[in-house]
């Protein structure tokens, strides 16, 4: 009788626990990092960049998580009897991802996270960096204008654009160097005790006026905010952008 009952008892657990495990795969969305995924896709072009275009948590009994991606292509063609890099963007559809892939970008709005060069020079999300500060001091991107700031040539003015009229100095490039030669992200320089780029940057806070209202309903509206986990990989703490 002790047998048969216990046998019965273990087997309400088992199942307890696959619905369990169930209900969590569920909340998870998945396990995969989708730019791992975009950037086997994007290895066929010359140059990419892919950039974090929007940051997205839907609360509820398990918050889900989601990314959206911009994504800077340039293909060859033939134009004017010349060979030519055409530039292209697009913006990916939502993609749910596990909070910890989420985690792994959340710091990141409107950054690179991945990008390839026609040097063949690749970059991840270990050396993040505000869009086209891969391409300053190139000389078929732009020049060094009166007072130390790069200009991109006309062709690439759309960059200019991305850097939401951000003008890059001397001394704010000799930065991004240091963080790609050490293998850390850029965040730009310090504005008013701020970054100027990333998810919690000054730039970005005016070129994503929607990111940033989005939030501040969320948080009026009972919603955790986003958390402040240390960009190296540290705890994550609630209060401030990033959830």
């Amino acid at each position: 009788m002790w047998a048969a009952g216990a046998g019965g008892y273990l087997r309400r657990l088992l199942q307890f626990g696959s619905v369990a495990v169930l209900l969590t795969l569920v909340a998870c969305g998945g396990r995969r990092d989708p730019v791992q995924d975009l950037i086997r896709d994007l290895n066929r072009y010359p140059e990419f960049s892919l950039i974090v275009d929007d940051l997205r948590v839907d609360d509820g009994f398990f918050a889900d998580y989601f990314l959206r991606f911009r994504i800077l292509t340039a293909s060859g063609q033939r134009i004017a009897d010349r060979d030519t890099l055409v530039y292209k963007q697009r913006v990916s559809e939502w993609m749910k991802v596990p909070e910890a892939v989420f985690g792994r970008y959340e710091h990141y709005l409107a950054m690179v996270v991945a990008s390839k060069t026609d040097d063949g020079r690749t970059t991840g999300v270990r050396q993040a960096h505000p869009p086209g500060y891969q391409y300053v001091g190139n000389s078929r991107y732009g020049h060094w204008g009166g007072g130390g700031f790069w200009q991109f040539y006309g062709q690439y003015a759309f960059m200019s654009a991305m850097l939401g009229g951000h003008r890059i100095g001397r001394q704010d490039y000799d930065g991004y160097r240091g963080s790609h030669g050490r293998g850390r992200p850029y965040f730009g320089p310090s504005q008013g005790g701020r970054p100027a780029f990333g998810t919690s940057g000054s730039v970005t806070e005016k070129t994503r006026p929607k990111f940033f209202q989005r939030q501040r309903q969320r948080l009026s509206s009972g919603g955790r905010g986003f958390g402040t986990r240390g960009r190296s990989g540290g705890s994550r703490s609630r209060g401030g952008f990033g959830k």
